[in-house]
């Protein structure tokens, strides 16, 4: 699954190639469910435009807002039999974005966590799915998860699932409400290529939600055993 990862900022190639604009954003290094995210996605009628929403889905119709915390990511595999997702893959879709994410091994007795992102450092945009719930008090609570497909051989060292990373010629046809076929969609829902990426090991700072800045994503030494992800 993916639990944690960074959103620091510059997004410019991603809202240049959509013709959005960028909002305020503080940097976050350790993003966690239940938190206010960036996303983007394109309202009926409207051009793709940026916006925060909170991570953990919670559907329309659900009594109880807590299971958000269960929707976090959303399989690929299983999203149109899903009850929770059929309807937002259709209607609701988003992008999620990020400069990296953090999955955890075992190491010894204890997880370590290894940071992921792009070769180049750049943001990129992660295929979600996004919903709307009404509180008691009439308020609208909006809300989202993040697809996850089986992992790429380099991710695969640590996880075997991550997020789906859409490329760049896909943002426009995931974002468009009239294209609402999910075989439509389906060829972005694919692991992203290992060789884009590259992966490092950071200190156990990230495992609290608390911890939010730069120490959070300083690359550590790996652990002997783990040597090798680093010949990739």
């Amino acid at each position: 699954m993916c639990g944690r990862y960074t959103y620091t900022g510059n997004p410019n190639h991603v809202t240049t190639r959509l013709g959005i604009e960028s909002i305020p954003s503080k940097p976050r290094y350790n993003m966690a469910p239940g938190q206010q995210a960036v996303i983007i996605r394109a309202l009926e009628g409207e051009r793709p435009a940026l916006d925060k929403l909170q991570w953990g889905l919670i559907p329309f119709w659900a009594k109880d807002p807590s299971m958000g915390f269960k929707t976090i990511n959303a399989r690929s595999e299983k999203v149109e039999s899903t009850a929770s997702f059929r309807a937002p893959l259709r209607y609701r879709r988003c992008l999620v974005l990020m400069n990296s994410f953090f999955e955890w091994k075992k190491s010894g007795r204890k997880k370590q966590p290894w940071r992921f992102l792009m070769k180049d450092e750049s943001t990129f945009a992660v295929a979600g799915l996004w919903d709307h719930w009404n509180r008691p008090d009439g308020a609208v609570l909006e809300t989202f998860t993040i697809l996850t497909t089986l992992a790429n051989s380099l991710v695969g060292d640590i996880h075997d699932r991550m997020p789906v990373i859409c490329p760049p010629e896909a943002w426009e046809t995931w974002l468009d409400q009239k294209v609402q076929m999910p075989a439509s969609v389906h060829p972005f829902l694919a692991p992203y290529p290992a060789e884009a990426m590259k992966v490092h090991p950071v200190s156990d700072r990230v495992n609290s939600a608390v911890n939010d800045d730069p120490a959070c994503i300083q690359p550590i030494a790996p652990p002997p055993q783990q040597q090798d992800l680093f010949s990739l």
